[in-house]
Formats: C-alpha cells, structure tokens, sequence
C-alpha cells in the first residue's frame, strides 16, 4: 500500500481499550482491584472503576470526569470502528482508510499512573494491558505493532516485564511517561538499569505523557485556576517531553547508553530547535558546574539518537527540518483521539508546503522504521 507514492508507518496510532480487558488478562489475586468497566456505548475511552464503584484515575484534571471534549461531534467518523468495539479488524480498516502500511499500537488512558499505587499493582496493570496488546496484533502481526507500557514504580519489575513484552510479546516499544515517579527523575542513575536492558535488547524507549493524578507533571500548577481545562492540556505534554530531552541529553544518559534510541511523542516538535540551542548554551557557559561529565553537546545526542513526533498540521514542522533536518522526525495519525484529522492526517501533512517528498519519504517510514528497527 502506498498513499500518494508513500509508504507510511504511523508511530503512535491509539487503541480504544475494552471494558472487561482487566477482568480477562489481571491477575485474580487482585479480586474488587481488577478494573472494570461498562460495555462502550458511545464513541470514547472506557471510564474504568474498581468492584466497588469508586473511579479509577479521573481525566488529570480535578472535577472533570467526561472524556475529552470534541469526542461527540466526531462520533459518526468512527462509526464503523465504534460497531466493531475499536477491535483489531476495525484498526486494520481503519489503517487501510488512511493510507497506512504498518501502525505501532499505543495505550489510550494508562491506569499505572499514580505514584500512589504499590509498584506489584501498577506493574501488574501494566502485563495486563501487554498481553492483551500481544493477543489483539495477532490479528494482523505483519501491519499491527504492539508496544508496552512500562511501570517507573520499581525499577526490578521494570527490567523484568521489559524482558517479558519484548522476548515473549514481541513488543516493539516501551511506552512510559516522563514525569519523576517515587521521587526519582528519569535521568537518575536509579533508571539505569531499564535503560541498559532496552539497549541490550534494542527497543527504543517512547516517552509519551498522559493525564496523570501526579502533582509532578508541571501543567497541574493550573488545576483549579481559570480555564484549567484549556491550559493544562496546552502545556502538559509538550513541557514533559520537554523536560524529557534535557533530561537523557543533558542530564547524562545518552552519554553512558549511546546506542539507546529514544522517542518523544505527541506533544509537537515545533519547539525542539530552540530546546537543542538553550540546552547547548547552557552546556557550554556551565559544564564546570556539571556532576556529570558530557563527551559531546546535548543536541549530538539528540541527532544521534533520537526521535520527535510531528502533528499532522504542524505546519512548522518546515522550520525544524531547516534547523536540525529531517532524520529525527516521526509522524502520528492520532487515530482514533477527538483531535485526530483520521482518515485525513496523512493528507494534511502533504498538504503544508515546504516539505520536500525526500523529506516526507523519511518522516513518513523511514525514521519511523529505524526508530523500531522495523524493515
């Protein structure tokens, strides 16, 4: 398949979880704790609760519980996949609508993340949503790519459900937020660990916030001032990844895993060529104040080794590409999010002008598949 002379890999396509997806694949031993949901009956994420009734995880925002805003007014685009359930005969048709060769699967609304929960609950919710990922790209394990939510709760039960999803799942990613998780930042040595296996086993590490209870995620300094709503959602995953790439360029762990690759994604990539420029500057005028030694600046890691998802609309996409080039850029369809343009995102990134098709072929595949070592 080839849309407009272009093959496409979609690097973060979403999936709609099921309502009893925690019942069939959680361990027992967790009894009323198992999440659990009512079967969808509109288009939307499952609102997930415990036997008792009580909410599990709210949308990141105080007082807001719906799913995001927009969600009804793009119910009939999803029509066909809402009949389906969102299964994976529905994400393979809907691949083929959009044009799209291969599409590597990522959660919609995690529930590990909450710095509250014990870290064998967390991790157990996370081999629960893997293998249900790993049983739903069976339908199509050629075009349907599983990645696998990892846990920063314990860093033992990271390192061995990495080792699971990877060698017996066949996962291709692991999906993590960026925020600190038990007081520790990504960046510290307490990390490593999972760092190495991901390199030892070659899959790249995909930073991709959500909406989360945790007052470490800097957007929830709006919670419950003036358009909270608005502003967190504006802020909160670009910041975090931003945070993200000075943390393993800067804070020292690209330097000691220099063939972990590592992608930021869904939250633009407009903002990377000033990111790269402050975070070499300050390098340069304070390395004498640094704990932590650097071989090289902060952006030649970035270049070497990882990766930042472009919007389908982003139209500034041109100037990044004219600042840092266009080996580091990966593209997302979004599907099936309210903001989504599916089954016309790949349009409306041919659409911006000044992409040459060279640099569409490798934003589009190309960096895609290195990023996953897909061939």
């Amino acid at each position: 398949m080839a849309r407009n002379g272009f093959k496409i890999l979609d690097s973060d396509m979403h999936v709609f979880e099921p309502h009893d997806l925690y019942l069939k694949y959680m361990d027992p031993k967790w009894g009323d704790r198992i999440p659990r949901g009512e079967p969808r009956k509109k288009h939307g994420q499952i609102k997930f609760t415990f036997g008792d009734g009580r909410t599990i995880r709210s949308s990141g925002i105080p007082g807001v519980t719906q799913g995001p805003p927009g969600e009804d007014k793009v119910a009939h685009v999803y029509e066909e996949s809402f009949k389906r359930n969102y299964d994976a005969v529905s994400q393979v048709t809907a691949m083929d609508k959009e044009g799209l060769d291969v599409a590597v699967l990522f959660r919609t609304f995690p529930l590990h993340c909450d710095d509250s929960l014990e870290p064998d609950y967390a991790n157990d919710l996370c081999r629960a949503w893997n293998s249900w990922m790993a049983d739903f790209c069976k339908t199509n394990p050629q075009r349907l790519k599983p990645s696998a939510l990892v846990t920063l709760h314990d860093i033992d039960l990271a390192v061995e459900e990495t080792r699971r999803a990877v060698t017996e799942l066949g996962a291709v990613g692991l999906s993590l937020v960026p925020e600190p998780a038990q007081g520790h930042h990504i960046h510290d040595s307490y990390f490593d660990p999972l760092w190495r296996e991901a390199e030892r086993l070659g899959v790249p590490i995909c930073f991709h916030p959500a909406a989360s209870p945790n007052q470490d995620q800097v957007a929830r300094r709006f919670d419950g001032h003036p358009n909270d709503g608005v502003l967190v959602n504006v802020f909160r995953n670009p910041v975090e990844l931003m945070l993200a790439v000075g943390s393993f360029c800067a804070g020292g762990v690209l330097e000691r895993f220099p063939k972990l690759r590592v992608a930021f994604l869904e939250g633009n990539c407009s903002w990377l060529p000033w990111l790269l420029y402050r975070l070499d500057e300050r390098w340069d005028l304070r390395r004498d104040y640094a704990n932590v030694p650097l071989s090289m600046k902060p952006s030649d890691y970035f270049l070497r080794q990882c990766f930042i998802a472009v919007d389908v609309d982003e139209e500034l996409v041109t100037d990044v590409i004219r600042k840092i080039g266009d080996e580091n850029i990966v593209i997302s369809t979004d599907y099936p999010h309210a903001d989504s343009h599916w089954p016309h995102a790949v349009d409306s990134f041919l659409e911006i002008e000044g992409v040459s098709d060279p640099s569409r072929r490798k934003i589009l595949w190309d960096n895609c598949a290195k990023l996953y070592n897909i061939n």
